[in-house]
Parts: C-alpha cells; sequence; structure tokens
C-alpha cells in the first residue's frame, strides 16, 4: 500500500447497502475531516485514484467530493484539486461546519397509473403560458436584420444595445442604472456563482437568510466561504440578529431577496431595507439582492427593489428574465458597483465566454417593443386568480394549526405545520397520492427543521389547487389525530 492511501485503510464500503455508495463514502471522509485525522488543508487524492483505491466507480467519488463541498467539509481549487476546509469545533465566534445536517435529494416521484399529477412542485411557467408567437416573430426579425451576426460570440458583457435597454427598464422601477454596469449573464445561478468567484476568497463569511434559496448555498460552499443564516421574520430579516452576527463574523457579503422571498415570500418593510442598507455600510459589506420574482407582486402597492434605495454602490442587483419568460433560455443580468465591473467580466468570461447572442438580440426587442411588459401584465392577472384561489383553498382545508403567511405574490405558499408533524413524511404520503409537493428541508443552510413545505400554483388551475390542497388537508389532518393518540 502506498503512502498516498494510509489514511484511507478504515473506509470499507458496502456494495449490497440500501445506502447508496457515495453516501457511504461521505459519511467516511466526513468522519475523518471532523475527527482531525484528515486536517485543515489536507489535499485529497484525486478521483480516479482514489476510485481505484477503493474498486468504486469515479463517478461515486466525485458525488461525495461534491456533497462534502457544499457542506462546507471541503473545498477545490481549479487545476489543483479538493482540500479540507477550515473545520471549528471550539469558540465563540467560528461558525462550524460540522453542524450542517446533510440533506440527500429527494428520491424520484412515482405517481401511480392512473392518477393525474397534481403537481404543487414546479416553480416556472407551463408550456401555456410562454410567449411562443412573440418570441418566434421577434427571432425572425433578428434573423432577417442581423443574419450571421446574430449567431456570433458576443462581447462577454452582453449585447450593447440590451445593456442600454435593461438600464432603461431599470430607470422605470426607480433604479439608477448605466448600460456600463449591467453584465448579462445565463440565468440567476451562474450570476451568484460569478459574484461568488468576483467577491470571495476561502474562508470568507457569507450572510444568508434562512431559509434561503438552495444554489446559493452550494455555489457559496464552493468558494470554501463559511455561512451564516440569519433568521427570517414576516417582514424580513431579523436585523438585532443581524447586525449581532455582523459585529461577530465581519461578513465579506449578504444575500437576500427583499421582495418576496423564495421560500417562505416574506417581503421587507421599508424600515428593514434602510436598516439593512445602513448597516452594510456602517461595517462595508457588500450585499446581492436576488431579486427572485418581484414582477409578479399583486399588491396594490408593489414594492421597488432593494437597489432602488442604493446610494453608495453597496448593492449588486441580480435579476432574472427566465424564470417568468422561457426557463430554458438562461438569461438574467447583474447590476454591479463601477468598481466590480471588471472583476464580474472576468469571472463571467471563465465561466462560459458569454451568453447566447440570439437570445439577447431577441429580448432586446422584446424589451424595446413594451412585449415583456405587456407579458407580465398578462400572467399577472392568471397568477393573480391561482394565487387568491391558493389562499382561499388553505383556509378552507388545511387545519387550523398550519400557519401559512400571505406573501405579496409569487408564485409559492409557505407552509408551517404543527409541531410533531413530519413535512417529509407528509410530503411522502401526498405523493402516494399524485399531489407533489417541495419539503422545507432544502432551504436551510444547517439544522434543517422538518416542518416546513413550500407549495407552488405555478402550473396547477383553480380546480386543480382546490382538489390537491384538499388532498394535503386531510393527510396533514390525518397525522395531526395520530399525534394527539400518542
Amino acid at each position: 500500500m502506498t503512502q498516498e492511501f494510509l489514511e484511507f485503510v478504515s473506509i470499507q464500503l458496502i456494495k449490497n447497502s440500501k445506502i447508496s455508495l457515495y453516501v457511504q463514502l461521505y459519511d467516511h471522509l466526513r468522519e475523518l475531516i471532523i475527527s482531525g485525522k484528515l486536517s485543515y488543508g489536507y489535499l485529497l487524492p484525486p478521483v480516479r485514484k482514489l476510485a481505484v483505491f477503493l474498486a468504486v466507480n469515479p463517478g461515486t467519488v466525485v458525488n461525495a467530493y461534491k456533497l462534502l463541498e457544499q457542506n462546507g467539509y471541503i473545498f477545490s481549487r481549479a487545476g489543483s484539486g479538493s482540500y479540507v476546509a477550515e473545520i471549528l469545533v471550539n469558540g465563540d465566534t467560528e461558525y462550524q461546519p460540522a453542524a450542517v445536517i446533510e440533506i440527500e435529494p429527494l428520491p424520484p416521484v412515482t405517481v401511480h397509473p392512473g392518477k393525474n399529477c397534481l403537481d404543487f412542485a414546479t416553480v416556472m411557467p407551463p408550456p401555456d403560458l410562454l410567449p411562443i408567437d412573440d418570441f418566434k416573430n421577434l427571432l425572425i426579425e433578428v434573423l432577417d436584420r442581423d443574419q450571421g451576426k446574430a449567431f456570433s460570440y458576443q462581447d462577454s458583457q452582453g449585447f450593447e444595445p440590451l445593456r442600454q435597454a435593461i438600464s432603461t427598464y431599470l430607470k422605470e422601477q426607480g433604479i439608477k442604472a448605466q448600460a456600463n454596469n449591467v453584465q448579462i449573464i445565463s440565468g440567476a445561478q451562474q450570476g451568484i456563482d460569478i459574484v461568488a468567484k468576483a467577491v470571495l476568497n476561502y474562508g470568507d463569511y457569507v450572510f444568508t437568510e434562512n431559509p434561503t434559496y438552495p444554489g446559493a448555498i452550494a455555489a457559496f460552499r464552493s468558494r470554501g466561504a463559511k455561512i451564516v443564516e440569519i433568521n427570517m421574520e414576516s417582514d424580513g430579516i431579523n436585523i438585532q440578529e443581524l447586525e449581532a452576527k455582523i459585529r461577530s463574523f465581519r461578513p465579506k457579503l449578504i444575500y437576500v431577496m427583499a421582495n418576496i422571498q423564495n421560500p417562505t415570500g416574506y417581503s421587507y418593510s421599508l424600515g428593514k431595507r434602510n436598516r439593512l442598507i445602513g448597516l452594510a455600510r456602517r461595517y462595508n459589506v457588500l450585499i446581492l439582492e436576488d431579486d427572485y420574482i418581484s414582477e409578479l407582486d399583486v399588491s396594490d402597492a408593489p414594492l421597488a427593489p432593494l437597489k432602488a434605495l442604493d446610494r453608495d454602490q453597496r448593492v449588486i442587483y441580480l435579476k432574472s428574465f427566465s424564470k417568468i419568460f422561457m426557463p430554458g433560455l438562461r438569461l438574467a443580468f447583474l447590476l454591479m458597483p463601477p468598481s466590480m465591473v471588471a472583476k464580474v467580466l472576468a469571472s463571467k468570461h471563465n465561466s462560459d465566454i458569454s451568453t447566447s447572442g440570439l437570445t439577447q438580440r431577441a429580448f432586446d426587442l422584446y424589451l424595446r417593443k413594451g412585449i415583456w411588459q405587456r407579458h407580465i401584465a398578462a400572467i399577472r392577472r392568471i397568477y393573480l386568480e391561482r394565487y387568491q384561489t391558493t389562499l382561499a383553498a388553505i383556509e378552507q382545508f388545511l387545519p387550523p394549526a398550519v400557519t401559512c403567511h400571505r406573501p405579496r405574490g409569487g408564485l409559492t405558499c409557505w407552509l408551517a405545520l404543527p409541531e410533531g408533524v413530519s413535512a417529509q413524511q407528509v410530503v411522502e404520503a401526498a405523493q402516494q397520492q399524485g399531489v407533489l409537493l417541495t419539503p422545507g428541508t432544502a432551504f436551510f443552510p444547517r439544522h434543517a427543521p422538518d416542518r416546513f413545505i413550500r407549495l407552488s400554483f405555478a402550473v396547477v388551475c383553480s380546480e386543480e389547487i382546490l382538489q390537491g390542497v384538499r388532498i394535503l388537508g386531510e393527510i396533514i389532518s390525518q397525522y395531526c389525530l395520530r399525534n394527539i393518540g400518542k
């Protein structure tokens, strides 16, 4: 046996176990890290070498490494390999990745034959709401106008006319914007990733809301950042907790969704928006604002983005068009402080050089001709009806012990189950009856409570909403009765 694998002789993988091999390997490696046998900075063996040593498929090692990285136990450096992260178990001001709760992906959903699937898990418009005809006409116009140029590599920062159209659109939302500070990106997930690459170094602290978007958690952990979560309240982030933790950890970045937060649907009050920006200014922290779905604010007085209050270039504004436009096109943008343009541009170029030029040129016309605005107005009317039906169904069919915050709009509702009722069990029972839901555990950076469910009304009609929520109410009621009988 070579010296290289002495630390791994204790790893024994059981190939006929119900536990996946990559999960077994993850557990073994995690234990070696927590126990200190693999110390901070240790370079893990290359994937193929470890796979040969353990007699497993390389994909097993890849998935185990990926899960370790997502949970903050290791970090990777391009072209160098994977290293053990710093795991501190003592001290009042150091965060402890060892406390992370491993959340495995949900198993594939199986719907019984003959039953219609009521999908309350998908959070994107159904195909029949996508503006196919408008987009087809604009593609033809772009191709007639630009010919082969439409298929050439675009400038890494983005098609300049589109950046100008976006800056004009943002000014209508109360945001001061210049085309030179707009970066076109391939979806919101890429935006989070390239901001992380541009801003964060290994060991930097990042604050997130709790709960928050899982893709952001994964992006920050992949940079070796230490995630500190701040609890959410119905009017936004807990400001007292935020300020106390800022003093202790001095974060580099705060990631927030100020309007219709995912997954809770909470929106920040004006007071908390001002306090957040004031704290960021006082402690010299950048804010990454992910404007998740503010166009579907159906309240009487929609709130402007947090960026509209930014007076000293403290907020990086991230906006995706694809969520309610055409999800597969992957189109979004960042509005950056001028000091960050070069770093973000370099990160974007290293990621994929540029976003599809054809898509950018078509969406430029989409904005300039006002088709985007008309599309938003049309789907807002549709989703207002579904939003109202969902809230009415929740009030009618769910037990009173289930709480649901009334969001300002969006596509989802966040349900809190009574103490003692497992969200995972409710979700699995609902699947057996053809109702698909999302358990809340995936949205927590650590210590995920098993009592939340995210319910989406994006792809279900009013009749399906009533049917699905009624079934959900019956299931929850059964679990409540079981608790009483214990």
